[in-house]
């Protein structure tokens, strides 16, 4: 039985991670920095932090690398990347609303900073303000900010109500996925909905509803998730994808169970969405 929409805690709703936009000044930064309560998430270069404990008191100095995230019910949060730790990944772990809020910014803000160190107009040198959440150039004063690219992800069902799973060439062996692709400059989300689908798998939408939305910092994406009906064949571009099927829930179960199929993470959009058509809780694209 499917449901009229999808739960996607923790981003369907309040953010729990207060971005304190009114008090990024120096100051007020310096004084959460001090705060007692205060905790700094540490991820290193292959995005990877520590579980436990989730986050170490700030204590020392301030620097120039150290991000501010916001508040969560009044403790300040900093994110800062070190060169290697022995920790886990927000693809592959199950996690709080808290751990996903924090990770999610502290991994977006730290990729900006690190991809982004001069001015696309002259060249000039970034100096970072609001705790790493904008950028000044120190040559003709131009502000930057943090980009988004926005990307679309569909679980594309057939009358039978089977999915179509397909294997990214670049993938380890024997996982699979639903169907996504960014959208390209001048697009609309629905335009690439169309577009993705027919390139990636030559399969045409007859009916879609949108489900919600997960910001992914790899790097600095955010995930439009889609469920779609078709009635085409589909075939996989041999491109991107190198295959790709139609699975019934008992042959994804089979497959999961012979090692045949790899599901994504639990962090992913794709398995909220995945999980919900395995339980039959999935929203029917029909609205």
């Amino acid at each position: 039985m499917s449901l009229d929409r999808l739960n996607l805690s923790p981003w369907d709703g309040l953010s729990l991670l207060n971005r304190e936009a009114e008090v990024r000044d120096p100051e007020s930064i310096r004084n959460a920095w001090a705060d007692d309560s205060a905790l700094l998430l540490q991820l290193d270069f292959d995005s990877q932090f520590v579980l436990d404990p989730f986050g170490i008191p700030a204590v020392g100095e301030l620097t120039d690398d150290i991000a501010y995230l916001g508040r969560i019910d009044g403790v300040p949060w900093f994110a800062q990347r070190v060169e290697e730790l022995d920790g886990v990944t927000i693809r592959d772990s199950r996690l709080t609303d808290l751990q996903y809020q924090v990770v999610s910014a502290g991994l977006a803000v730290l990729n900006w900073i690190g991809n982004t160190r001069f001015c696309t107009m002259c060249g000039g040198q970034l100096r970072r303000t609001h705790g790493g959440f904008a950028a000044v150039c120190s040559m003709c004063g131009r502000e930057h900010f943090p980009r988004t690219d926005p990307a679309i992800i569909v679980a594309v069902l057939d009358p039978a109500d089977r999915i179509f799973l397909a294997h990214q060439t670049t993938w380890a062996q024997h996982r699979v996925s639903i169907l996504a692709g960014f959208i390209e400059a001048g697009e609309s989300a629905e335009n690439a909905l169309y577009r993705e689908v027919a390139e990636e798998a030559k399969l045409q939408i007859d009916a879609y509803r949108f489900l919600g939305s997960q910001p992914w910092p790899f790097s600095r994406s955010l995930m439009l998730a889609y469920v779609a009906r078709s009635h085409s064949t589909g075939r996989v571009d041999q491109v991107e994808l190198e295959w790709g099927n139609w699975y019934s829930r008992a042959e994804v179960d089979a497959g999961l169970a012979a090692g045949k199929l790899i599901l994504p993470g639990p962090g992913s959009i794709a398995a909220h969405v995945i999980g919900a058509w395995r339980n039959r809780t999935l929203p029917a694209p029909e609205g």
